[in-house]
Formats: C-alpha cells, sequence, structure tokens
C-alpha cells in the first residue's frame, strides 16, 4: 500500500481528533466545524485524499449520517501514525 498524502494524514487526525474508534463514524457536519485545516487545500484533493483511504480500506462512506466509517485497517494506522493536529 502506498503512503499517505498530507491531506489523507489530516483527514485520518480527525478521526483521532474526535476519538473515533474502529467502526465508528466521522460524519461531515464535524469535518466543516474545522474548516480552518481546509482552507489550503482544494477540494478536488480532498476528495482524492478520501478515495485513497476508502481504496486503502482505512474508512467506508455512510450515508445515514453522511460521512465515513473507521475500517479496523484505519484504526491500526491511527495507532502508527504520528499525527499532530
Amino acid at each position: 500500500m502506498g503512503e499517505l498524502t498530507s491531506t489523507a494524514k489530516k483527514i485520518m487526525e480527525m478521526f483521532r481528533y474526535f476519538r473515533v474508534k474502529k467502526c465508528e463514524y466521522l460524519s461531515i457536519r464535524l469535518i466543516r466545524s474545522r474548516q480552518h485545516l481546509w482552507k489550503d487545500i482544494e477540494e478536488e484533493e480532498f476528495n482524492q485524499a478520501l478515495e485513497n483511504l476508502i481504496e486503502m480500506g482505512y474508512i467506508e462512506k455512510i450515508e445515514n449520517p453522511e460521512g465515513w466509517k473507521l475500517l479496523e485497517a484505519g484504526d491500526d494506522n491511527l495507532k502508527q501514525l504520528n499525527l499532530h493536529f
């Protein structure tokens, strides 16, 4: 598997910041509450990072509530990453 981009790392930081554990979800509402983190990131870059995380099996898109579910691989990755929020 490839290395995470800086945008993908920021997304994963959000899971850690909001203390989302395996099989729990991060809503779009929570991500929007931290808009200052995304001010320098284009929407296309953000969406590509989400797609990469989904392809890597770290997260899964959910519809209700709209957001992303943290999968086991993503939880394991969070435990290994040296993230700075």
